[in-house]
């Protein structure tokens, strides 16, 4: 779930201060909810420009990165397969002067990062750059979802998902599937790797957590953070244990947030939300929210064994939200597995149930 927000729990991303850019030309379209949306193409950088494009979710926006070289331009993030998303992509690239883009370097394969890929990527398109990690995720997500929807229906019901919810909720991943077109990548990044976007050389930080294979860029000249999902001005992404997911997603998620603030970046531009300067105090924040979350997990189950659902319904009380059911839960599962790694907990397993319970209570 998100980070707190005047003691909520769950709280939908806020507008937030007004970009420092340079320039800024707005347009016109109709979001996926069939509304009026302004459009802004603003230039966060010299040669970069960042395009918001509408999502269904979130605060209904999200950040894409166009990086220009003279006719072209290689773009950061694709979001959704939407015919009014990917109209705005393209009207941009022709805004900034460009006539084709020529890489697209996607963070990770969330459907309002990596879901206009197949349209603008492949045969005659982009090249598509994706981390190693992500790529056996598309099919089973997008693609052929009938055994990832059973394997997720038992790790719902063995972590304590009454069986009539775990029925539902192991088929909302249905609904997100329509919003992407998938591709194949033409270049699969470990991380570490050293990219050419527009004129400038970044470098690939691997970044796991949010997703196994997320990834951010930077460019250590000026100081340039593209932060993706990662680090977020004013709320933690979903860290969830699941299925796809890392055995360890927080512990991954957190040594990724020291990484970067060691670097000092000068700015942060990140997929949601408006850029921001201070990423030490971000990290700070951050941190500190999921030792908070770690240390109400320990108390919650100090009373005795409890389920990962249990302990979600606890946190964050019933959802009426599919989405943010399945959200709880995963962030609840990671936030038990981190215990659990650390020692604060004992996980039980047998082939019907997952449970965890404090070291000291008998077996």
């Amino acid at each position: 779930m998100r980070e707190d927000r005047s003691a909520r729990a769950n709280a939908r991303i806020g507008r937030n201060q007004a970009a420092d850019a340079r320039t800024d030309r707005r347009g016109w379209l109709r979001d996926n909810a069939r509304n009026v949306v302004e459009i802004a193409l603003s230039e966060v950088a010299e040669g970069v420009f960042e395009l918001r494009l509408p999502i269904p979710f979130e605060d209904g926006l999200v950040n894409v990165f166009l990086f220009l070289d003279g006719d072209e331009v290689d773009l950061l993030d694709c979001g959704m397969n939407s015919d009014e998303s990917v109209a705005a992509i393209r009207a941009a690239v022709s805004q900034v002067g460009a006539n084709r883009i020529r890489r697209l370097v996607v963070t990770h394969i969330h459907p309002d990062h990596y879901g206009a890929a197949g349209t603008l990527a492949g045969d005659g398109g982009a090249d598509l750059y994706l981390h190693r990690l992500e790529v056996p995720l598309v099919n089973p997500r997008y693609v052929e979802l009938e055994h990832l929807v059973k394997e997720v229906r038992t790790y719902l019901l063995v972590n304590g998902v009454p069986a009539e919810e775990a029925e539902v909720l192991s088929n909302s991943q249905r609904a997100l599937s329509q919003l992407v077109k998938p591709a194949d990548p033409a270049v699969q990044l470990d991380g570490a790797e050293r990219l050419t976007m527009g004129r400038r050389e970044l470098r690939v930080e691997w970044t796991p957590g949010h997703s196994p294979g997320h990834i951010c860029l930077y460019e250590a000249d000026d100081k340039l953070l593209f932060a993706g999902d990662h680090m977020l001005p004013e709320l933690s992404p979903n860290i969830g244990l699941h299925p796809q997911s890392t055995p360890d997603p927080l512990h991954e998620y957190l040594e990724g947030l020291e990484r970067l603030a060691a670097y000092g970046p000068r700015k942060i531009m990140p997929a949601h939300g408006r850029p921001f300067h201070d990423a030490p105090g971000r990290v700070a924040a951050l941190v500190a929210h999921h030792h908070r979350r770690l240390d109400q997990i320990t108390e919650i189950v100090a009373g005795g064994e409890h389920t990962a659902w249990q302990v979600a319904v606890e946190l964050w009380g019933e959802r009426e939200n599919l989405y943010e059911k399945r959200l709880a839960l995963q962030e609840a599962l990671a936030h038990l597995q981190a215990l659990a790694v650390e020692g604060r907990l004992v996980k039980l397993v047998s082939p019907s149930a997952v449970r965890w319970r404090p070291p000291s209570s008998p077996a």
